[in-house]
């Protein structure tokens, strides 16, 4: 919806010659027949470029596409290429997403990747970055620096973090940490493979490379861990160590 809400917005709404400098509004519909919503553009100032066929809004920009808006302080569509960049104070909001940055681009209508500071909110699910790309098709996140997931109630840190949403599954790789706190779990890696069927809870956290887990007082290393959330049970694969705590909430399990 990001991307879309650029791509086909302003094309519309920008697609004569114009300069329209102070507080410029401009709305348009689509073609009689077409079920798409209409779209508006609002800027201090709008301009198209008829011979490179670019149109820009600059200064308080608001685009509206049904649900969704998009805000910023200077918003490029090219109109050849099907590119569209925002730039400043990037805001893009629907029902079941808020996301923010200090840029965006998408270069076709499938994906978009936002930079600087980026903080989305997908229904119950939060992505922070420094750098976000997605592909709407595949509803698929790739996260670069400083990169936070939470979901189902867990959340995972990582330079590098892979997320298919329909799915529920994330890859987190280089200093990944976890913390489920329904399951009194913190764990380091190198790298975490989380999935879960979908209305289940049924999670697996997949660890390898110099983990440590700990679990309501107890601990565990090794080189490769998993952990099945269903039932807070470990399994180490190779060779690792185990240390009890006596008194530890799972000992009487």
């Amino acid at each position: 919806m990001k991307q879309n809400l650029r791509t086909k917005l302003v094309a519309a709404a920008l697609a004569g010659a114009l300069i329209l400098p102070a507080a410029a509004s401009l709305a348009a519909d689509n073609n009689a027949g077409n079920s798409n919503p209409s779209v508006s553009v609002t800027a201090d100032k709008l301009e198209y470029n008829g011979k490179t066929q670019v149109a820009k809004a600059t200064g308080n920009v608001v685009i509206v596409r049904d649900q969704a808006t998009l805000t910023g302080d200077v918003a490029t569509y090219n109109l050849k290429t099907a590119e569209a960049d925002m730039q400043g104070n990037v805001t893009a909001q629907q029902p079941d997403m808020h996301m923010t940055s200090e840029t965006l681009h998408s270069t076709n209508q499938n994906y978009l990747v936002a930079t600087g500071n980026v903080k989305g909110v997908y229904g119950d699910k939060k992505v922070n970055g420094d750098k976000v790309e997605y592909y709407l098709d595949k509803d698929h996140g790739i996260v670069t620096g400083h990169g936070y997931l939470e979901a189902q109630g867990s959340q995972m840190w990582a330079d590098h973090i892979d997320g298919w949403f329909k799915e529920i599954r994330a890859v987190g790789t280089g200093n990944v940490h976890i913390e489920s706190p329904a399951d009194g779990l913190t764990a380091y890696g190198n790298k975490a493979v989380y999935t879960q069927t979908p209305g289940q809870q049924n999670g697996i956290i997949h660890m390898t490379g110099n983990v440590y887990a700990t679990q309501n007082g107890n601990q565990l290393s090794g080189n490769d861990v998993e952990v099945h959330l269903a039932d807070n049970s470990v399994q180490s694969n190779g060779r690792s160590t185990v240390v009890f705590i006596p008194g530890s909430e799972e000992q009487g399990k």
